[in-house]
């Protein structure tokens, strides 16, 4: 394992953990400062193809999961780019000044094609380097470390938009024995998804504070 300090836009400088086996979770985390067990949030979904009408329901849809993640003390984990719900997250949780951790979760060789302040969302406060060539390659590692971070206390998926790897991560986070909620209204997988015991519709035309509420007694 290696602790790398990246620079991001706007001079951002944050710390990033190489990691190559999933017993250096916990050992990552105690070094990118990052206290555990806690509750966690993992958020997956749209990237790039979110269309314009799902534009707003997918922003509300992020409103919730940040005050969400504020008001439970939770971490969330995402795919850490600067795309679709993962730039939003960043940017709202910037504009509200909250302070839960955000880590991104990106396959390292991205970051031999990439300068890292060109690919990642400078937003997020911590990044995990794993092994992989392309898209995608990151969703088993998200769904492990998101189980190492939450240990004894509860996690859970949610689902905006979306596309074929958001299909694959949700199906990580069922073998992990999360429970996914599904924001339906929010477009593309997201409305088109067969619903499970383990995959749990929200109706995004609810009020904010109503699936606030419900997300919440999930995480309690």
């Amino acid at each position: 394992m290696i602790i790398r300090h990246l620079s991001l836009k706007n001079g951002i400088k944050v710390h990033a953990a190489n990691i190559s086996d999933n017993n250096e979770i916990k050992e990552a985390l105690v070094k990118l400062e990052v206290s555990y067990p806690k509750r966690v949030i993992v958020l997956v979904g749209g990237a790039s193809g979110i269309g314009w009408l799902d534009k707003f329901p997918m922003k509300k849809a992020i409103d919730v999961v940040t005050k969400l993640a504020e008001e439970t003390n939770s971490v969330v984990i995402d795919g850490g780019t600067q795309a679709g719900i993962m730039t939003e997250i960043g940017k709202q949780r910037k504009q509200n000044k909250f302070s839960f951790p955000l880590i991104g979760v990106v396959f390292d060789s991205l970051l031999m094609k990439e300068e890292p302040e060109s690919i990642l969302d400078p937003n997020h406060t911590h990044f995990f380097l794993v092994p992989g060539d392309d898209w995608g390659d990151e969703s088993s590692w998200i769904a492990k470390i998101a189980t190492v971070a939450a240990g004894s206390e509860k996690s859970i998926t949610i689902l905006i938009n979306g596309g074929e790897i958001s299909q694959h991560d949700v199906q990580y986070s069922i073998m992990e024995n999360r429970p996914v909620f599904i924001m339906r209204g929010t477009g593309r997988l997201a409305d088109e998804i067969t619903i499970t015991r383990k995959v749990i519709p929200v109706d995004i035309s609810q009020k904010p504070d109503d699936i606030l509420a419900m997300l919440r007694a999930e995480l309690s």
